[in-house]
């Protein structure tokens, strides 16, 4: 195998090479059979995937890996936007990823850095890509009829969110590596918004053309297709894509790798440095406290700043109220009807508005009335969007959406003026990436974000 060309390779390598999940190991195929199987399973070599049994090991490898790290993105979206809000000692001389998100100036973070394969949140999301491509050839070879388009449109789908996440969260010019079927990798050029968006969407098409019985998967694929198309300014369209996704459909995390929001939100204060639940943070900031909306964005008291002891800090309790388990939620059908919404809105039908208040109504809201403007009733369709998909990484899209399809300015919208804990708010409108970490094993990235 030939030197890995970026530090995702790294791992991958290592999972390859003395790799990827065995259910040979319990014995039979149907021990690791069926789409949520996310057992940690045991490392086994290439060669052991050319059978039905290997071949579903490295499929359930993957969705291990995209379990454990996917989730992460939505913390780092709190940060960026308004979401959440950060504490921690004024003055500390160590450089804090987490403050600089949270400051709009992530890109100081990656500057300053020595480790030129710290890339925090692009890693994260590109963990689960390799995997998936090296599970996709064996599971067509060797996998059963019954249960091959079904897993190809797993594969497939999760593919799709990740690439999307990428491309409502990170600067323009970011890569999408990949690994090809012989585990060698293959390099891609810069990515803008658009071309990630469409490349997601190839892949929930390759999703839905796959999948035979899971309705699980074809409604997460229709309702990811339907999220692009509407980045893309495509809105009729993705209120087609989305009208057979049930507005009960669900799509969670395994409980089994943990919340980080939950696991963030509950650690140990003594030195800072938990995001809590921000409310109206630099200026423009939605109020998610002091709405006091205790169904979508319900909180609690945390304890005093460290920074300002005068000062209270509160945890949102969305995922803390989900006993037993805490499961951060992907994806739900309630996203689907807010993208009927919209469209609906941009076509002046209107039924925007009693689209919103359905929803409203079954978990005892007060129905919302038409504000009469057209700025108005965007930042109301934005504004019921943030208080349903709250801390599920969706926000930060949504402001970049509100730019690019409605003309919004950034200093509108995102965290402005002086920040908090010293210093004044950056002007990122995307999370930026390490163009040291990326371009040292990528010759094609040699420059850094394409816009602020």
């Amino acid at each position: 195998m030939k030197t890995p060309i970026h530090f995702t390779w790294m791992r991958l390598r290592r999972a390859v090479q003395t790799l990827v999940a065995s259910c040979a190991a319990l014995g039979a195929l149907t021990a690791c059979h069926g789409l949520l199987d996310v057992s940690d399973p045991t490392y086994i070599r290439d060669q052991d995937v050319q059978s039905a049994v290997g071949a579903n090991a490295r499929r359930a490898f993957a969705l291990n890996v995209f379990m454990s790290y996917f989730p992460s993105s939505a913390v780092d979206v709190a940060l960026f936007t308004d979401e959440a809000t950060y504490d921690r000692p004024i003055g500390s001389a160590s450089i804090d990823p987490s403050q600089t998100l949270d400051q709009r100036m992530s890109s100081t973070y990656l500057n300053q850095v020595n480790n030129p394969t710290d890339d925090p949140h692009l890693a994260n999301l590109d963990q689960y890509l390799g995997h998936a491509t090296l599970a996709l050839q064996p599971i067509r070879q060797y996998s059963p009829s019954d249960v091959k388009g079904d897993y190809l449109a797993q594969l497939f789908a999760l593919r799709g969110v990740v690439i999307l996440q990428m491309a409502e969260d990170m600067c323009p010019g970011f890569p999408i590596n990949d690994v090809a079927s012989d585990n060698q990798p293959l390099l891609s050029g810069p990515y803008t918004t658009d071309s990630a968006v469409a490349y997601a969407i190839t892949q929930l098409d390759s999703a839905l053309a796959n999948v035979t019985d899971s309705a699980q998967y074809r409604e997460l694929a229709h309702l990811i297709k339907g999220r692009a198309l509407l980045d893309l300014g495509q809105f009729a369209a993705a209120a087609t894509e989305v009208a057979s996704v049930p507005t009960d459909f669900a799509f969670r995390a395994d409980p089994s790798r943990g919340n980080p929001m939950v696991s963030y939100q509950t650690g140990d204060q003594q030195y800072g440095g938990q995001p809590m639940m921000a409310d109206r943070e630099g200026g423009n900031g939605l109020p998610f406290r002091s709405e006091h909306d205790t169904v979508r964005t319900p909180y609690g008291y945390y304890g005093q700043r460290v920074s300002f002891p005068t000062e209270s800090l509160f945890v949102s309790l969305k995922y803390l109220n989900t006993l037993p388990d805490f499961t951060f939620m992907i994806a739900t059908g309630v996203e689907a009807r807010l993208i009927e919404a919209e469209a609906a809105l941009r076509a002046n039908d209107p039924s925007w508005l009693t689209t919103l208040n359905a929803l409203r109504t079954p978990v005892g809201l007060s129905p919302l009335v038409d504000p009469g403007t057209d700025s108005a009733r965007v930042d109301l369709v934005y504004h019921e969007r943030a208080f349903w998909l709250y801390l599920t990484g969706r926000r930060l899209g949504d402001l970049r959406r509100l730019m690019r399809n409605y003309g919004r300015r950034a200093q509108d919208i995102f965290p402005t003026g002086l920040y908090r804990l010293g210093g004044s708010y950056g002007n990122e409108t995307a999370i930026a990436f390490n163009l040291t970490a990326e371009s040292q094993y990528n010759s094609k990235i040699t420059t850094g974000c394409t816009t602020p």
